[in-house]
């Protein structure tokens, strides 16, 4: 992707998508795991939204400190504008598709100080009865929010995701799979999954990726045991790779596919034994959204074990469109 043109006049206003990072997106990073934005549901906790519930969403921006970068906020600038959309869990998510996310609410903030953060706190009352393929059905959420100067009005086709530094996205899954009683033996466990190709003016070949991540950076590795440690019978982050993982595309049973989940002895040898990997090229309709499963064999795992995988697209013109982690538990 490349940077909203409508967002271009300001260098002032930012939201993180690692910690730290003050900004400065980097795409070949887990980039979509952003600090500030927080949903937390009543009930279910972190990351899911419960109906007929008041759910918390914090969305954090930050203000450059001047030193830094001498940042002078657009003429006319009166307030920052924060904004929150939510969709199912997703990898590419666009703001003119009703089916991939929902604007839940905007609220305007005052200008903060130089180097300050500022963190806006929504209350998001999801309706009961939705379809499940309703964005602001229950369940796990994925976010994106937005920040930016108040004259300025932010594309209403595209989010640029990763690189623009006024918007985040904060998407992912944590998935018992199994349950007390359900197996004797860790089994196959799937998930659903949304993406859209965000050009809707041109058809695209888009790369789907997954791949398992034994040895997650610092990062990561906080962000997933924040939320694992609310699973029952979790145990462990393992280092030892499941038996397998694969997508499932029913819009796509022809799609060209590249499994490196199984190394071989060759593969083995050259040091490729963390390194499983799972793509499938598909041919995307200008704008078209597709659902898909990503399932993962973990027979081999013993009950606690943790699994995360990172689950990416990337356009034809080899750049990140979206990405959701998902953390499997074998319980």
């Amino acid at each position: 992707m490349a940077k909203d043109p409508a967002l271009n006049a300001d260098k002032c206003i930012f939201m993180e998508a690692i910690q730290g990072d003050g900004g400065v997106h980097n795409p070949n990073n887990v980039w979509w795991l952003s600090p500030d934005i927080k949903l937390t549901g009543p009930i279910s906790g972190l990351d899911k939204a419960d109906p007929d519930h008041d759910n918390s969403v914090e969305v954090t921006f930050h203000m450059q400190a001047a030193i830094l970068n001498q940042c002078v906020l657009p003429a006319g600038t009166e307030s920052i504008t924060a904004e929150f959309w939510v969709g199912n869990p997703s990898l590419a998510m666009t703001p003119d598709n009703p089916a991939s996310t929902t604007k839940i609410d905007a609220i305007g903030s005052p200008i903060p100080a130089d180097g300050a953060s500022v963190t806006k706190v929504f209350m998001w009352n999801p309706p009961s009865g939705l379809d499940p393929a309703d964005p602001q059905s229950p369940g796990h959420k994925c976010l994106i929010a937005r920040s930016y100067p108040d004259p300025l009005v932010p594309s209403t086709t595209s989010f640029f995701a990763p690189d623009d530094q006024h918007v985040a996205q904060h998407n992912i899954c944590i998935v018992p799979c199994g349950g007390p009683g359900a197996a004797r033996r860790p089994g196959p466990c799937g998930f659903e999954v949304t993406t859209v190709n965000p050009d809707r003016e041109r058809a695209q070949r888009v790369t789907l990726r997954a791949i398992v991540d034994l040895h997650p950076g610092t990062f990561v590795e906080k962000v997933v045991l924040e939320r694992l440690r609310a699973v029952q019978g979790f145990k462990r982050l393992t280092t030892r790779p499941p038996q397998g993982f694969r997508f499932e595309l029913r819009d796509f049973p022809h799609a060209e596919v590249n499994d490196n989940t199984k190394l071989g002895c060759l593969g083995l040898l050259l040091g490729g034994k963390d390194r499983r990997s799972y793509d499938a090229q598909i041919e995307m309709k200008p704008g078209q959204l597709t659902r898909f499963k990503f399932k993962a064999d973990l027979s081999g795992s013993d009950f606690g074990d943790a699994y995360i995988f990172h689950l990416r697209q990337i356009g034809d013109d080899k750049r990140d469109q979206g990405g959701l982690t998902i953390v499997m538990v074998a319980v």
